[in-house]
């Protein structure tokens, strides 16, 4: 394992994930983290990891990742950012829980993006899915950057008691229309099920179709290809929840367990089955009903359909994006004052 570091030695650059790591969340885990290096979905140039205290914080130089060139391509900023583009953390990560973050990790990550940066082609060093309190903690060791946007908002909920409490804490008129909805498409013959990540691989041809509907109905670029979605699969604690009818692939949602906790990350649905099964009810509520009856206690439920979430009562987190760059960049700061207005609108309304 090649090693660089900080003279204080308060933090290292590795370029394989270390042997121990404290995470706060999926994303951070190792398992997803070495998981993550072998998807090649984001054309990465060259990759590494700050380390410090057993946390570990990936550094990602990509010609494409197409979870951001969605957002570029929503804000019309295409190639506005330069390429490459150098990440403190992937894009796909939305993180749902980590907070502030160790001053250490900040500092190795801004030090060697910059160094990227100034040594190479890339022009900036972008830190996606940053909770308000990862915010601060960049603030505090690397300074005001040249603009903030408001990302995302990530949905989760706390899993207490059973799937019965679960449903009559929602609104009386919500927990009618789902109990309905879930009776009838049992009734025309809908089955959910929720599969292991390994014995899945065999439903991933007509799942990626899916998940490309998904992202073409929001106008995004495609933001898993077929071998992604089997790489995914592959990492420890996998799921996928599968909704069919007969022999008809429905619906899936890609989920990762770990520890105590799910985080269901992607998926798609047969957009003309709603109507008749209501699929996304169906898949929604059957994978809650799975958290809690095998011991969950937090589901992560990410980003998109951010109404629909609320009204089913899961609690949302604001997810931002810092850019830094060597030198001043006015040009940039006014397109990154543009991007902020139309994503944060965007969330407002969706």
């Amino acid at each position: 394992m090649a090693v660089t570091g900080a003279s204080s030695g308060e933090w290292v650059l590795v370029d394989e994930v270390p042997g121990e790591v404290r995470a706060s969340c999926l994303y951070d885990s190792s398992a997803w983290l070495r998981g993550w290096e072998r998807i090649g979905i984001e054309q990465r140039t060259r990759h590494a990891y700050v380390s410090a205290a057993d946390e570990v914080l990936p550094l990602y130089e990509t010609t494409l990742s197409p979870f951001w060139f969605g957002y570029e391509l929503q804000c019309g900023l295409v190639g506005r950012f330069g390429n490459p583009v150098v990440f403190a953390g992937s894009p796909y990560s939305m993180y749902g829980k980590r907070g502030s973050i160790d001053r250490r990790l900040v500092e190795g990550a801004y030090a060697t993006g910059m160094d990227w940066v100034r040594r190479g082609a890339a022009e900036v060093l972008v830190v996606p899915n940053l909770t308000s309190a990862g915010v601060d903690s960049w603030l505090d060791v690397a300074g005001p950057p040249v603009g903030t946007v408001h990302l995302e908002r990530t949905y989760g909920i706390d899993v207490v008691g059973t799937f019965g409490d679960h449903l009559y804490r929602l609104d009386n008129k919500i927990r009618r229309d789902v109990e309905r909805r879930l009776r009838r498409a049992g009734e025309r013959g809908l089955r959910v099920r929720v599969l292991d990540g390994p014995t899945a691989h065999h439903l991933v041809a007509d799942a990626f179709p899916l998940t490309v509907d998904t992202s073409d109905k929001n106008e995004w670029p495609a933001l898993f290809d077929e071998a992604a979605l089997h790489g995914m699969l592959d990492i420890p604690g996998a799921v996928l929840v599968a909704a069919q009818a007969g022999d008809r692939l429905l619906g899936v949602f890609f989920g990762f367990r770990r520890g105590d906790e799910v985080t269901y990350m992607c998926g798609g649905v047969d957009y003309a089955s709603m109507r008749e099964y209501s699929t996304y009810i169906a898949l929604m509520y059957r994978a809650t009903q799975w958290a809690y009856d095998n011991g969950m206690r937090r589901i992560e439920w990410g980003r998109d359909n951010y109404r629909f979430k609320e009204r089913h009562g899961l609690d949302a987190t604001e997810l931002w994006a810092m850019v830094y760059a060597p030198t001043a960049r006015p040009e940039l700061a006014t397109a990154l004052n543009g991007m902020h207005a139309t994503l944060h609108a965007y969330i407002q309304a969706a």
